[in-house]
């Protein structure tokens, strides 16, 4: 597991080991110098003394860090670049500066740009997880040059122009070959576009205290793939159809009908025993030839082609026969389709997953998820998200982690907020998933991902788990198909038919 943290949770750590257990702080940026200076060394193995590093330093600590990691790599051709005035340099960075100076090691002071390009590796230690918006002048410069180095870059916590929390990154944020972050990730270094900047992601420990779980806020973590483990094992040899789960699924109308296709047949790829889907009775013969292996029912519709408020009994009478109902994949925006999702979704005991346009009954009556008396998994993106909210997608966009982090404040179940990548928060907890690729940006995969976490509910593992493993094989499956198809030829279909090859490797271990 990677504990993520956001800005204001890593300056907490900071200021708790510092004030209440009285770590100095000098002696976590030396050991912060250390392990920078460890990893570069790393990289530079086998490689001759003479090799040249430029380190450039900022303001405030990530400045510091890298006096500090200076001195440890005082064997090789260093230069400094200091960009901030000695007047500026303060605190527990001007001890390391001083250190430095002492050490007669070469210094240049100033925001002109160096005469030389032949540097074999960078350490990026301009700006930390304080950054946000826009890199400004003369540090865009900085940035920019850095970037245009044919050499390693190495950044210090996070590489500067990266938001530590949103992901967003300036136009010139540095790209880093591999970034060495203090103590723990920063959720922006999750996030798109940020991760893209990060490189490999090298987690150090400077003696930071394990008070994590004391920090206010969301728990942010990465997904721990030993929950595949645990929950994707073998079948017992004595399971029969029965016991894998029962999924009752609401999906399709005119025009939509390969979302019903896609979500159940998901369902039935992720191992569930049965399934069953209801068909508008006009749009039933589709369903059946596309449907091979689940069953369906048709429900009257007087040739209209969705299903309404009027087949509320008909659909009711089969919640008592399945153990999860997925709803909303493809049935339209009718009014009265809203209507009977929301007396379903009101009148059933059995877990629901939500997804599409099941969620539009939610638009404008945030409320109702309160009414829901089952467990509960929604899995919106990010427009469906911002239409629950009554927001601008721009707006969920620009501060997805404290939107996230405020829903999850009085919403009574389990979400799986499709970004990228795509996160799953439950009461104090947001896990962000580790697989997937472009190629998923394509119409039915959202659905497909429904029937997994569907499958996954139904065969009894918990709402959260399920919710977290399903977007985990779903990315898994696409990064499977898209190693034989690219990205922009991935179809949401071809995952049908590498879910059962995403699944099986934790199956026979």
């Amino acid at each position: 597991m990677m504990r993520l943290l956001t800005r204001n949770q890593s300056r907490r750590l900071d200021q708790v080991s510092m004030e209440r257990l009285e770590i100095p702080g000098l002696i976590l940026m030396e050991n912060a110098g250390k392990e920078v200076a460890e990893v570069t060394e790393s990289i530079l193995e086998g490689k001759k003394r003479e090799k040249q590093i430029a380190i450039c330093c900022g303001k405030g600590n990530n400045g510091g860090d890298g006096f500090s990691a200076a001195l440890h790599l005082n064997h090789f051709n260093v230069t400094i670049f200091s960009l901030p005035a000695i007047s500026d340099i303060l605190g527990d960075s001007l001890h390391f500066y001083n250190k430095c100076v002492g050490k007669g090691m070469k210094i240049v002071h100033g925001y002109e740009l160096p005469t030389s390009n032949e540097f074999d590796l960078i350490i990026d230690g301009l700006i930390g997880t304080g950054f946000s918006g826009e890199m400004r002048s003369p540090l865009k410069k900085w940035t920019k040059w850095i970037n245009q180095q044919d050499c390693t870059v190495v950044s210090i916590d996070i590489p500067s122009g990266v938001n530590a929390d949103t992901g967003s990154a300036s136009k010139d944020a540095v790209e880093a070959l591999l970034t060495v972050t203090m103590g723990c990730a920063k959720v922006g270094m999750m996030l798109n576009p940020g991760s893209s900047y990060c490189g490999e992601i090298y987690p150090a420990q400077i003696g930071f205290p394990d008070v994590l779980d004391e920090l206010e806020g969301v728990k942010w973590r990465s997904f721990e793939e030993d929950l595949a483990f645990e929950h994707l094992t073998k079948p017992d040899s004595g399971t029969y159809k029965h016991r894998q789960g029962k999924v009752l699924i609401l999906a399709g109308s005119n025009g939509m009908t390969g979302a019903a296709t896609l979500s159940t047949t998901a369902a039935m790829r992720s191992g569930v025993g049965l399934t069953m889907t209801s068909a508008p009775e006009s749009l039933n013969s589709i369903y059946e030839t596309n449907l091979m292996e689940g069953m369906t029912f048709a429900c009257k519709d007087d040739g209209k082609g969705y299903l309404a408020e009027q087949n509320f009994e008909e659909i009711h009478s089969h919640l008592d026969w399945c153990d999860v109902i997925l709803i909303g994949p493809g049935l339209g925006a009718q009014g009265t389709t809203r209507q009977l999702i929301k007396k379903i979704i009101l009148s059933s005991e059995k877990p629901l997953v939500i997804n599409a346009d099941g969620l539009r009954c939610f638009i404008d009556n945030h409320d109702l998820f309160q009414q829901i008396s089952a467990p509960l998994v929604i899995t919106p993106h990010y427009g469906e998200l911002a239409s629950i909210l009554g927001k601008d997608i721009q707006e969920i966009q620009s501060n997805f982690p404290n939107t996230l982090e405020s829903f999850l404040k009085d919403f009574p179940g389990v979400i799986v907020a499709k970004n990228a990548p795509t996160c799953t928060g439950f009461r104090n907890e947001v896990v962000t998933n580790t697989t997937g690729n472009p190629g998923l940006a394509t119409a039915g995969t959202g659905d497909v991902l429904a029937g997994i976490i569907s499958s996954f509910l139904a065969q009894g593992i918990p709402a959260f788990e399920a919710a977290q493993c399903g977007v985990y094989i779903h990315g898994l499956a696409g990064d499977i198909a898209s190693g034989d198809l690219g990205y922009r030829g991935l179809l949401a279909g071809d995952l049908l038919e590498t879910i059962p090859e995403a699944i099986k490797q934790y199956e026979y271990c």
